[in-house]
């Protein structure tokens, strides 16, 4: 279970879920140590810590980015104390990495994920194969039975890296794709 204490929050942890390299994903940890400028040791609460699937292991702070600054002084700070036990990397996430159009298309993934559907993933995957070059998202939808198992399965492709969008921002029917060679 992920918590959220922010809708960035959200929109970050939701972005990182729908990666398909990541293996575990857990809240509020770790905690780790900093020295202020007087010495003083502060703990500071990670956002998320992500272990990735070749075990790679990041602790992201979700911060506005406004915060850039303060953020990074404090991994400075963090840095200097050994947290090679816990994490491989700290990361700092903001609203520029989570755009509420990654979040959508994130979401899109993590749902098409629940609603696999070997006949639709099937159909779709045959047709995009027979296209050539780039093709809009909705022509892999004409003709089929029930759009919606389609659409997840088309976003259940572009999750594999079967389907590729050539543009950035919100994946929509008027999405160009291509099909990587």
């Amino acid at each position: 279970m992920v918590f959220h204490e922010s809708e960035l929050e959200h929109r970050v942890s939701t972005v990182i879920q729908a990666r398909p390299d990541v293996r575990e994903l857990h809240s509020q940890f770790p905690i780790l140590p900093f020295a202020d400028d007087d010495g003083v040791i502060h703990d500071h609460t990670i956002d998320y810590y992500v272990v990735f699937d070749d075990g790679y292991r990041v602790a992201v702070a979700v911060k506005h980015a406004r915060k850039r600054a303060q953020i990074l002084d404090m991994f400075d700070r963090i840095a200097r104390h050994d947290h090679s036990h816990v994490a491989d990397d700290l990361r700092l996430m903001t609203e520029e990495d989570a755009t509420y159009e990654a979040f959508y298309n994130a979401h899109d993934i993590l749902r098409a994920r629940e609603h696999f559907d070997e006949v639709e993933y099937e159909a779709a995957r045959s047709i995009a194969k027979r296209l050539v070059g780039r093709f809009r998202f909705a022509e892999l939808l004409r003709g089929c039975r029930h759009v919606g198992a389609r659409r997840d399965a088309v976003w259940q492709l572009i999750d594999r890296g079967e389907l590729v969008p050539l543009g950035p921002g919100r994946i929509s029917d008027l999405s160009w794709l291509t099909a990587p060679s």
